[in-house]
Order: C-alpha cells, then structure tokens, then sequence
C-alpha cells in the first residue's frame, strides 16, 4: 500500500527568479479568477456549470487572443492544475458529504497588500528535479533549495508559495506503508484538552507550550506600533513585516511541536484510539485556546503516521461519554471543566480527570474494534497459565466474530 506525502522544503530564489514566482502567482490566481466568472456568467445564463474538460478547452482557446498572452508565459501544466482545484471545489460545494462552501474569488495584490499566492507544477518527463543542491521547475530554472531530508521516492508534483516572508516548495512523493500487523500488543487512548495537550491512558502526558500566549506580549508591541503609523508608508510596511515574520515563527512552532507529539504517539503503541472532537464547534467560544492547543493537527498527523507504521487509528464517537466516568467501577459523574480531579461517589477512589477520561477512551475504542470484527482478543501461550495477561490483539478477517484465538 502506497501513501502520497507532502514534504516541505525552503528554496532561496535570486532576484530575477522571485519576480518570476510572483508573476507565476499572479497568473494562477487570475486564472482562478476567470474560470469562476465564467462558470458564474454561466449558470446566470442556462443555471449550469463546466469543469475540468471544459476548462482546458478554454484555456487553450484564449491564448490566441492578445489580451490573454499572458497565458502563454504561463507553465501550460500549471494552468491545468488551477483548472482542476476549481473543478474539485464546485463539486466539493455541490456534495452533502463536504462542508465547504461555493468557491470564492481570490484578492488581488493591491487590496491584500502582500503577495503570497502559490502555483503548482507536475512532474511530466522529469521536468522536476533536484541536481546539485537546486531545484527545477518549469519556466523557472534552477532554484536553490535547503535540502534539510533525503527524497523517498520520484516528485510527483511542486507546490511553490510564498508564506511569512519565504518561499517555500511542497513536494509531493509515494511513500511505500509498511504491512498491517497481524498481532497487536498495545493498545493507549489519548485525551486532548486544554491544560495538557494529550493525557495518555498509560500515563504519558504532554503540556501545552501556548506558543501565541508566549508571544502575545511581543504581538501587542509590534501592532501597537503598526498603528500609529501611517498606512502605506516605509516604516508602515517593515511593521507590518515584522508582524508578519513573528506570526510565522507561532505557526511552524505549532507544528513543530504537532509533528514532536504525534510522532511519539505513532511509536507509542500499535493501536491509537482518540476522540472525535469538534474543533470547529470549539473555536467559537475559544478560538485562541483551541489554536494554541493544536488539537485537529496533532490527530490527522497521528493517523497517518499510524497508517505507515501498520498500525490502527480509531476514533470514538462525537458524542460518547468519557469525561468524569471512574476507570474501576466505570461509574458516572458530572462537574465543571474546573474540576482537575474527583473522588468516584462509589468506590471512593481519588483519580484525575484526564487520566481518567483517557483510560474510557481505551475501553470504548477496544470495545468499537471488537464489535466491528476489526480486532480480536487473543492470549499468548506464554500467558495461558499465568494469573496477569497482557492485553493482546489480532487482525480478524471479515465475518470473524470476537472468540478469542490461540497466538503463536
């Protein structure tokens, strides 16, 4: 099994190589641009839209006219790709499955003030390679790049944008799974909230580093100062790129520490149970908490890398309950989010609350795998006559119930 990732790496242009990206820039978004006023002017006309194939006959049939030379500076390859990412947004529009809304038109350079669109490339013919510490992409030349990892595999396609002030290339490669595990032999629930990023059933604990609220002192300054001067003026735009840089070293801190974590839960244990959250719903009445925290990365993250180690990510349902019930008599309880820890009302044992809502999220988990026919329960026959047994699993094939096996 195959997985397609996308490693990020800086690229140093020159000067006339940086106004080249731009103007590339430029060119995708106007062309976004187009296409989606004429799928407009369209549906005002016979309530119908055109998409990919209608689009690059389209885009074919403007290059012959003068106002629309630019098309032809323009990767042909690249144009395409802008074609299908607005094809794949009306009908992700158009689907009852995906939340997403009608596709918008992109700002323009002036109104946003900065310019950081993106373009992408494909791979045809080898156009796109590293040789000798640069990078090729079409119509471009040789870019220099910071070639901080080895490549797994052949580049499929380049993504090259503009983010806080640096230009950076996504590439995207196969990158072979290794086989799905036949036994298991762990199994750890994870609870994410605020004081502690994740809180593990076997103890493991991360806590928040809040990277916005340590730079919020410094954030204040700078758009303190932004404001007093005056808009559109030398010192205006090195304030407002400084706030820009300091914005940017917040959000690769975030995912610096998102890849730390999930990387360590990955290697943790073979099977990885979380709690399906409501990040969206959550950022409404705390957005900063939930942003800093870093929740929705940390488990999209864990789940591929799960995937590529052969293990299994499984999430529990939105609207179980794992908050407040003790892990020995699974008795119930309600309090507030400030409670940190409880004494059960039944059995009078004194837990905290995050280990105890991590070690339900296991339980649940374990319980969904079984009922499913994913797993099943064996005993090793190193543990037949021993009184303590480990929690051991297999992979069970389909119609497979939950009757225990012999392990070898």
């Amino acid at each position: 099994m195959k997985k397609t990732l996308r490693y990020n790496f800086r690229i140093k242009p020159t000067p006339e190589q940086e106004a080249k990206l731009i103007e590339f820039g430029s060119y995708a978004r106007g062309l976004w641009n187009l296409l989606l006023s004429e799928n407009l002017r369209r549906y005002r006309y016979d309530k119908t839209f055109f998409f990919y194939p209608e689009m690059a006959k389209l885009i074919k049939e403007l290059k012959v006219f003068e106002e629309f030379s630019w098309l032809k500076s323009f990767d042909s390859a690249a144009a395409q790709q802008v074609a299908r990412d607005l094809d794949m947004a009306l009908k992700n529009s158009f689907s009852k499955s995906r939340l997403q809304k009608f596709p918008t038109f992109k700002v323009s350079f002036k109104q946003k003030k900065l310019h950081n669109d993106s373009f992408r490339c494909v791979n045809n013919s080898n156009c796109i390679r590293i040789e000798n510490g640069a990078v090729s992409i079409p119509k471009i030349g040789k870019v220099p790049i910071v070639l901080h990892r080895k490549l797994v595999s052949e580049i499929k396609t380049v993504t090259v944008q503009l983010s806080h002030g640096k230009w950076n290339v996504s590439l995207t490669q196969e990158v072979d799974c290794k086989t799905a595990k036949r036994v298991l032999h762990s199994i750890v629930g994870y609870d994410i909230n605020s004081q502690h990023t994740v809180v593990g059933s076997n103890g493991w604990y991360v806590k928040n580093p809040k990277a916005f609220k340590c730079s919020s002192t410094k954030l204040k300054q700078i758009q303190v100062q932004l404001s007093r001067r005056e808009k559109g003026s030398n010192r205006w735009h090195k304030t407002k790129s400084r706030l820009n840089t300091l914005h940017g070293k917040i959000s690769r801190q975030r995912l610096a520490f998102a890849h730390e974590v999930s990387c360590s839960i990955a290697k943790a244990s073979d099977i990885i149970v979380f709690e399906d959250l409501n990040v969206k719903g959550m950022q409404q009445f705390n957005g900063h908490m939930v942003n800093d925290n870093v929740m929705g990365m940390i488990t999209s993250q864990t789940q591929y890398k799960v995937e590529l180690n052969g293990g299994i990510y499984h999430e529990i349902g939105r609207y179980v309950k794992s908050s407040g019930i003790c892990y020995e008599c699974k008795h119930p309880h309600k309090f507030g989010l400030s409670v940190r820890e409880f004494a059960c009302e039944s059995c009078g044992l004194v837990q905290c609350r995050d280990l105890a809502a991590a070690k339900s999220i296991e339980n649940t988990g374990e319980n969904d795998l079984m009922a499913t026919g994913r797993v099943t329960r064996v005993i090793p026959k190193s543990q037949k006559k021993s009184s303590t047994k480990t929690k051991v699993f297999e992979l069970s094939k389909f119609g497979v119930g939950t009757e225990k096996k012999e392990a070898a």
